[in-house]
């Protein structure tokens, strides 16, 4: 029975090619929009996760705190957690290391070529707590961080611009006018979530920073610090310990605002993606627009198709075609034509997602989304389109049907 439902169904769609083609398209376009933006919608999720993953989301980040002015809150203030604050948290507990930064930018020269680079000045256990590899070469050690060494490690982006094909390691660039020499290149990890290319990098000890390239009347205080906790359910309480020793640091009075400031990986993420999420929601809903211009396509078509078969109608309804009948028949007309309209979009909206990524060199995701949201489509479609042309047709007198012309 439901094969010769659709069978019907077919034959009446055949009749009217063009129309029947013309009425598809509005629910091809919107499918395939849909699709896109649930496709770029994960796509962003998983840079998302990559980038997070990247930079380790079991980290807490230590800053100085905002300067308040008349109440009103400004920029950062100036950095209060000094060298051996950081040091003292490796000792609480579920706390895996701690690190710190001193960041300073320079134009890097090496031969004739030069190029502008980011510098951060810190320990090795840096290299643990920003999921850092040494793709050649060594890190430089705590030795030479006492000593400060002029030793640097740099990213894939830095040798690219300023050594080509040459192997860099052993060999001295020029920062400020001042002798580096290289004994590591960092393995390659790409741009972050803001489009920032965390390969255009140099790292070198802390001391060295300081005492040549970047001084300072606080030489003993970091710009950033990182505590990297051993698993993500004890970044809470680790927080507070951590809270807790800096405010013991500091000396300050109960009721005092802590002269820093604590930011948890996990709580970063969960906003970012959160914000990834929405944005992506309202892509798709913004697409699915061109779905309600699809779906009135295809009750216009019904009701141009019930009028034009009113005859036919009459003629079924005298032969004793039941109601329910008829209406089903129209119903699986709608539907059929809103399901091979959304599997076409389907399919052209995977091939397009799969093509973009190929072009910008994103790995896109084929998402069972797409198959949820064009089946979806076509029954919810179908049936909202075609539920008025049927019921007209089931309404209709096949007395007065018969006399149509």
């Amino acid at each position: 029975m439901i094969f010769q439902i659709l069978k019907e169904a077919w034959i009446s769609i055949s009749a009217y090619k063009m129309r029947s083609f013309l009425t598809m398209l509005g629910i091809v376009i919107g499918v395939a929009a849909v699709v896109l933006m649930v496709a770029a919608g994960q796509t962003v999720q998983n840079e998302i996760t990559k980038t997070f993953d990247s930079m380790g989301t079991n980290l807490i980040i230590i800053a100085p705190a905002q300067t308040v002015s008349g109440g009103v809150r400004g920029g950062r203030g100036k950095p209060t957690a000094s060298f051996t604050d950081v040091e003292s948290l490796r000792d609480l507990p579920d706390v895996e290391t701690s690190s710190y930064v001193v960041v300073t930018a320079a134009q890097a020269v090496f031969g004739s070529n030069n190029y502008g680079v980011q510098i951060y000045g810190t320990t090795p256990e840096y290299l643990q707590i920003g999921n850092w590899e040494i793709e050649s070469g060594i890190p430089f050690t705590e030795k030479d961080v006492k000593a400060g060494k002029p030793y640097v490690l740099i990213g894939q982006t830095v040798v690219d611009e300023l050594f080509g094909l040459q192997n860099p390691l052993g060999k001295t660039l020029r920062l400020k006018g001042k002798p580096f020499t290289v004994i590591g290149i960092l393995k390659e990890k790409g741009d972050n979530l803001m489009g920032n290319d965390q390969d255009n990098i140099v790292l070198m000890p802390v001391t060295t920073v300081r005492q040549r390239l970047k001084g300072s009347n606080r030489p003993q205080y970091a710009d950033m610090a990182f505590v990297k906790v051993t698993t993500e359910d004890k970044m809470e309480s680790v927080s507070k310990r951590i809270e807790y020793q800096l405010r013991m640091r500091h000396h300050l009075k109960e009721g005092t605002d802590n002269d820093f400031s604590l930011h948890l990986m996990t709580e970063i993420v969960d906003k970012v993606r959160q914000i990834g999420f929405i944005l992506s929601a309202l892509l798709a809903a913004i697409a699915s627009i061109s779905l309600v211009v699809g779906s009135i396509g295809i009750m216009n078509m019904m009701l141009v198709s019930v009028t034009e078969r009113t005859r036919e109608i009459g003629t079924r309804k005298a032969l004793g075609a039941p109601n329910r009948w008829i209406m089903v028949q129209f119903l699986a007309e709608a539907i059929l034509i809103s399901f091979i309209g959304s599997f076409i979009g389907m399919v052209l909206g995977v091939v397009l997602s799969q093509l973009a990524g190929h072009l910008y060199n994103y790995d896109v995701p084929i998402s069972i989304w797409s198959v949820v949201i064009s089946a979806s489509v076509a029954i919810i479609v179908g049936i909202v389109s075609g539920a008025l042309p049927a019921r007209k047709a089931m309404r209709l007198d096949p007395i007065e049907a018969l006399r149509y012309q």
